[in-house]
């Protein structure tokens, strides 16, 4: 066999086995959400917090909010726990969230309510971080608007996690090398589902060192969002494939 027909076949293999492996047995992974602690639940969060995470090293937390924009290490119950399943399983036991409310100012919205950015110590992989957030409003009064999340990276839905009734699904904007997330309801303020959303979960897919997560936030709309990570997502994921080609040359 000439070698053009060999890494042919190689290749020809390699995606269809790799397509059968997907569609006949789906994987389970676990997201390790970044614990804040401490401070308590409710307590603000330090600026230039460092948190150490296993499989990653530490993570720095810094941040930059407005003047009349309290923070805190917050969480919800129904959320906790939970799993999204876009045909592989990621599931969790301990989401929580740097949260933010605007308490008085302009309406609508505020142009940049916050931004987060956590660092890593070295440059992770595709697949190894996740970004999860929680709460964001929409609505027709006051003028309307809607609290948006934005992070400067490329990134896919895993969906969301409807950990409690009445919050509207999330809407998942996808663009080059960025996405936003905010609420697909719009109606009247004050009532769910459009003061909140449930949890929507999005892996990256960048190789990186850092996210930034931007918030916009319309005034009394407490939203948030947390990091997690999934330290060797590029290995399992990878592994099947590699075994496969290895083969052929035995």
């Amino acid at each position: 066999m000439r070698l053009r027909e060999l890494f042919s076949t190689v290749a020809t293999l390699l995606v269809a086995g790799t397509l059968v492996s997907q569609s006949a047995s789906a994987a389970t992974y676990t997201i390790d959400w970044l614990t804040q602690s401490p401070p308590a639940i409710g307590a603000s969060i330090p600026n230039g917090s460092v948190y150490t995470v296993a499989g990653i090293g530490n993570v720095t937390v810094t941040y930059s909010i407005g003047a009349l924009v309290s923070d805190s290490r917050s969480s919800s119950p129904s959320f906790i726990v939970g799993s999204v399943t876009p045909g592989d399983t990621y599931q969790w036991s301990d989401y929580e969230y740097f949260g933010t409310i605007l308490t008085a100012g302009p309406d609508p919205i505020v142009p940049v309510l916050s931004t987060v950015t956590y660092t890593f110590p070295a440059t992770l992989s595709p697949g190894t971080v996740y970004v999860g957030t929680i709460g964001l409003g929409a609505t027709t009064s006051f003028g309307g608007g809607t609290s948006t999340m934005t992070v400067n990276q490329n990134g896919t839905y895993l969906g969301d996690f409807a950990g409690s009734g009445g919050f509207g699904l999330s809407q998942f904007t996808p663009g080059a090398g960025t996405f936003q997330v905010q609420n697909s309801v719009t109606g009247a303020g004050g009532q769910d589902p459009h003061w909140n959303t449930q949890l929507a979960v999005v892996r990256i897919d960048d190789y990186v060192s850092s996210i930034t997560i931007e918030h916009r936030g319309l005034r009394g709309d407490g939203i948030g969002a947390n990091v997690g990570f999934i330290p060797d997502y590029a290995t399992k994921s990878a592994g099947t494939s590699w075994g496969r080609i290895k083969s052929l040359y035995k």
